[in-house]
């Protein structure tokens, strides 16, 4: 029987995850599709019932990947501290997972980036900017200020982090380019930039001595990145990192262990898709 994974959001047609797993599958000689699940949020809880009975693996991307939580059996320990689940795992039970930590972990790795002791500026609140969080805790970042649009999505935020003892400071939107001034490392997680020529920051705040992230991977190289680049900034795209999360994926799903020769192989197919 052909097994069923796909990715859960909404407003998700320009999604390359199709094209990721659908290329695992075939190196692998798996017998399996990958689908778009588009779902208006008012249908969410009557479709997630048919969807979990058809499928065995799922991601999950905006809006969903804190409300996806309720109707879980179980979390993994990350994905519980994050509070956010981009991908399930579905059997006997429905058990969520947080990839995006090993997408951002493994993309800094890839350029030699060290968080220890710098100070990290997170720009947005939802699932991607939960992972960025932790993902800078573990590092050891010497401070993680997030900056959102919506202050009090924000402020939620920082009280789920507190009760694992992480702390994050919360900085209004209108002052994110003066805290990016001050930052050694910044991570946009916000949709800003998709599929536009739109950034969430000024270039005069990039420097040669920042990192720049941009979760945002179509284009793969957005304005954001292109500023940091012309300003001798280190520049980490989106695209890496969600290979990188979908590959955590399929070992989840599927016990397949992520390789640099599979990296490269998707990284192929979706070099000009991304732009």
């Amino acid at each position: 029987m052909t097994l069923l994974f796909g990715l859960l959001g909404r407003n998700i047609g320009y999604t390359l995850s199709p094209y990721i797993h659908n290329t695992v599958f075939k190196m692998y000689n798996i017998d399996a599709e990958y689908h778009v699940i588009d779902v208006p949020e008012s249908e969410l809880e009557e479709k997630l019932k048919y969807i979990f009975e058809r499928y065995t693996g799922l991601n999950v991307t905006i809006p969903y990947k804190i409300t996806i939580m309720k109707y879980l059996d179980e979390l993994t320990r990350e994905a519980e501290i994050v509070g956010a689940v981009n991908t399930v795992k579905i059997d006997n039970k429905k058990i969520g997972h947080n990839t995006d930590i090993v997408g951002i972990e493994l993309s800094l790795k890839r350029k030699n980036i060290d968080v220890k002791g710098r100070d990290c500026l997170v720009l947005g609140a939802g699932g991607a900017a939960r992972a960025a969080v932790y993902v800078f805790y573990k590092g050891e970042a010497r401070r993680v200020v997030v900056c959102n649009r919506s202050r009090s999505r924000a402020e939620e935020l920082k009280k789920h982090f507190e009760k694992y003892d992480i702390d994050v400071e919360i900085v209004d939107w209108d002052k994110r380019n003066e805290i990016a001034r001050q930052s050694d490392i910044i991570i946009n997680c916000t949709p800003v930039g998709t599929l536009s020529e739109e950034s969430p920051l000024d270039t005069t705040v990039i420097d040669s001595g920042k990192v720049v992230i941009d979760m945002v991977y179509r284009p793969r190289y957005t304005r954001l990145l292109r500023d940091a680049a012309s300003r001798g900034a280190v520049i980490v795209d989106g695209l890496t990192i969600l290979i990188y999360q979908a590959l955590a994926a399929d070992k989840f799903w599927l016990g397949i262990e992520p390789s640099e020769e599979l990296f490269n192989a998707v990284e192929r197919v979706l070099e000009d898709l991304a732009w």
